[in-house]
């Protein structure tokens, strides 16, 4: 309990010295941005850290990630002396400073006690995440080094393992413990930021006497991100108790969902012997409703529609998990600078250059965090410049206003992360038409109806009685948002060549979707340009809730070609644009909900009683997380830790052993030999031969990824997504598994020490992985290595060392 409670702490720390820079950012935000604090200071000392160790000016270890606390700490002292307003901002937003503390120890502690029950890093990609945590904390030099490609630097966008290995390592956490108390951090962080924002969008429209319902709102945003899910899980509950006839699942088109029938053991659900369903992980298909053949058995899964609650039940450490509070944060900086007054040019840049800096640094992040996240919440952020000047100049004049704003601090936000951007190589390949089966209206309102509803029903509060004119005006400007992308759409496939059969390969059903995307983007577009001119608070939540939609639509039309592209063309696409619009519906979504209920009960506007259905609707999209949570944990039973590889302890000690001592005897950046993940039996005459080559998703690099410490080749791969699907990228890492599972099939001394020389390695590693892979093709190692450690059959084998003995 003791690291859990640093770990709190430190990040409490650094949350409470952000504390003056966030009110120089969120001024006119009722908690003076307090919920956003966490966020903006653990944004800014991981750059610090990650720059200072670039230019080696911090060490590596512990020292270097306090140092760089200790910077945050010098500059908040600054600002805050220099701030004349610093102590009345203090004052003003010392409650909700206090709430905010609240909510971030709640959701922290209940999902490291959730987390708890169920911490294993094993399975999915989370020995991945582990291995860019462990490569954030133990590389020697910055940038960090590629655990899984000895000798190269890493390439994907790893600033928030960075993040997580300040906390982990000021904290004093080891890394198994830092990835699950990362993820409780992130929890945490998230909530307090979307309460943060919703909270001063919904004051903003309902004034500051209707504080209560403010609140309803940061709950209501809340809850929208973090504990609703797919409205499939109502359909998991019910298919568990046999309920539900068939037609009810083949109009949603979710024929897996339905209930086993006598005999049937495929595409359908088992009876449930208790209050949830048992059938083991049914939640992580919840997280690909969206398919184009929902009778195939096995069902044809061709998208990943992960949502925020998903995330964490599942527990992966992945970038666009971490990135949730970041992207907040920059569209509450949107916010804040949509509510300013001053204009934004070039001159109020030179007239506050620390305001200016700090967001180049949080855009700049959003790339080095989540490079997917990069072009939507930058663009808010370029929106709400030119809109702000827009009060005060026409267009084109407020255009060359903000670009001197806009200019200096995105080209900070490029040269800021610069070291990164060098190294980081992208296998996107462009903006492609998709041009197969559309989404089904069935999955589509399953997947996002709850959180669309909630957007579309500040419609019936924001659209006021007598601008009917202004509303036709508005519609008529706005229709190109929808039609635009779709003549793009029409373009790219006919330049393609696949026009005609794209139009055909998408389906009645497709189609629905599509316009209900383009009606629904259209409408929230169009209330959002009427309360723009009318200079309504409403217009911000509205502009929200339309580039959510906007993306819905968008990941319906396009595709970023990449390694998935041949077999499952809009995979990552879907995935990580209905990400970024399930966070912004959210927010959109809490102030919708609240202020309609407001207006409702208080009799002003008969329509906002629409609130009651969606909010029903809302409701059912808990059921997700209430049958999911119990599920995972298997009842919350057994014994219960925060640290990821007990499980190695208690299932494999000698193992676990092995793993800790390597990690405590080896030097950082010490390159190590392990098994490549690849199966060998014997073959044609008994030589060692393949009998498995897949490698990614098993225990290829595990220690490696446990410790940090390099292996010569991991994940196959995850490196050519990271780096590329070349040809020259598949004959490098195929070489390098060849030459390392030579070193383990060969019983020649000299072809061994060739490998051990040639991979830079001086560890060779033998445990309970390698006995499996490899088993009898091993030669007798200790006949010419040194045993460095050893334990039963496990042992951990030095290249012998040449010495100077003095002889006189």
């Amino acid at each position: 309990m003791s690291v859990v409670l640093a770990f709190w702490m430190t990040a409490l720390v650094i949350g409470a010295l952000a504390l003056p820079l966030s009110f120089r950012l969120f001024r006119r935000f009722p908690d003076g941005g307090a919920g956003l604090s966490f966020a903006l200071g653990l944004t800014l000392v991981g750059w610090a850290y990650f720059i200072h160790r670039t230019l080696e000016v911090l060490p590596v270890g512990r020292g270097g990630a306090v140092l760089a606390v200790a910077l945050l700490g010098l500059l908040a002292a600054g600002v805050a002396g220099y701030d004349r307003r610093f102590l009345a901002s203090l004052r003003r937003s010392w409650p909700g400073a206090m709430a905010v503390t609240g909510l971030f120890t709640l959701f922290m502690f209940s999902y490291v006690a959730f987390r708890s029950y169920t911490p294993e890093i094993g399975g999915t990609e989370q020995p991945m995440d582990l291995m860019y945590l462990n490569a954030s904390i133990n590389s020697p030099g910055y940038p960090p080094e590629d655990p899984w490609l000895a000798g190269e630097p890493a390439s994907y966008y790893y600033f928030g393992y960075v993040q997580v290995g300040i906390l982990t390592q000021v904290s004093g956490a080891s890394a198994s413990e830092g990835y699950n108390l990362g993820l409780a951090y992130t929890f945490a962080a998230a909530a307090t930021a979307i309460a943060s924002l919703t909270f001063a969008l919904a004051r903003w429209v309902l004034g500051p006497r209707a504080r209560r319902w403010a609140i309803g709102a940061a709950g209501t945003g809340v809850a929208l991100l973090l504990l609703v899910g797919s409205l499939a899980g109502v359909l998991e509950l019910a298919a568990a108790h046999g309920w539900g006839s068939d037609g009810l699942y083949e109009t949603l088109g979710v024929d897996w969902l339905r209930p086993c029938e006598p005999g049937q053991a495929e595409a359908c659900r088992p009876e449930s012997d208790k209050w949830y369903p048992t059938r083991f992980f049914f939640w992580f298909d919840d997280s690909r409703v969206i398919r184009s053949d929902p009778g195939a058995v096995p069902p044809d899964v061709d998208t990943i529609t992960e949502f925020p609650a998903f995330s964490f039940i599942l527990g992966d450490l992945h970038p666009h998990v971490m990135s949730l509070p970041l992207v907040l944060l920059v569209a509450a900086v949107a916010a804040a600078t949509w509510r300013g007054r001053s204009m934004l040019d070039f001159a109020a840049l030179r007239r506050d250059p620390l305001v200016a800096t700090v967001v180049a640094l949080l855009v700049g992040a959003l790339a080095f965090q989540n490079a997917w996240d990069l072009l939507t919440f930058s663009a808010l952020l370029v929106v709400a410049v030119l809109a702000r000047n827009m009060r005060r100049l026409a267009l084109w004049p407020a255009v060359r206003a903000s670009a001197g704003w806009l200019g200096p601090v995105l080209a900070v936000a490029v040269i800021a992360y610069l070291p990164w951007y060098l190294d980081f190589s992208s296998q996107a390949e462009g903006l492609y038409p998709y041009v197969g089966k559309g989404t089904h209206p069935g999955q589509a309102f399953l997947q996002f109806g709850a959180l669309l509803l909630a957007g579309l029903v500040g419609l019936t509060w924001t659209v006021r009685r007598g601008e009917a004119q202004a509303l036709a005006d508005a519609a008529l400007y706005t229709a190109w948002v929808p039609l635009g992308p779709l003549l793009l759409w029409i373009a790219l496939a006919q330049f393609h060549g696949d026009l005609g059969d794209a139009v055909d390969a998408r389906g009645a059903g497709g189609w629905l979707t599509l316009a209900a995307y383009a009606l629904a983007t259209w409408a929230l577009t169009t209330g959002f340009v009427v309360a723009r001119v009318a200079r309504r608070a409403a217009a911000l939540p509205l502009g929200l809730a339309a580039v959510g939609t906007l993306l819905l639509y968008g990941a319906e039309l396009f595709v970023i070609k990449d390694v998935f592209y041949g077999g499952a063309p809009r995979l990552n696409t879907i995935f990580k644009l209905s990400y970024q619009a399930w966070t912004l519906l959210s927010v959109a979504g809490g102030v919708m909900l609240a202020v309609a209920a407001q207006r409702a009960l208080r009799g002003r506007q008969p329509a906002a009683w629409l609130f009651a259905p969606v909010g029903a609707v809302v409701a059912l999209g808990l059921v997700f997380v209430v049958i999911a949570t119990p599920n995972r944990t298997d009842g919350f039973s057994g014994e219960t830790t925060i640290d990821g590889l007990a499980f190695l302890a208690r299932s494999d000690a000698a193992e676990y052993d092995l793993t800790q001592w390597l990690e405590a005897n080896v030097p950082r950046g010490e390159v190590i030999l392990e098994a490549t993940g690849r199966q060998y039996g014997p073959g044609e005459g008994g030589a060692p031969a393949i009998t498995d080559g897949n490698v990614d998703y098993g225990d290829g690099g595990r220690i490696s990824a446990r410790t940090g410490r390099p292996a010569y080749i991991g994940w196959y791969f995850h490196e050519i997504q990271w780096r590329g699907d070349t040809e020259g990228n598949q004959q490098d890492f195929r070489a390098r598994q060849d030459l390392v599972d030579r070193a383990y099939t060969t019983d020649d001394p000299a072809s061994v020490l060739d490998v051990l020389r040639e991979t830079g390695a001086n560890y060779l590693v033998v445990g309970s992985v390698e006995q499996r892979k490899y088993g009898a093709f091993m030669a007798d190692f200790a006949e010419f290595l040194d045993v460095a450690y050893a334990t039963g059959d496990y042992t951990v084998y030095r290249l012998p060392q040449s010495r100077v003995v003095a002889t006189s």
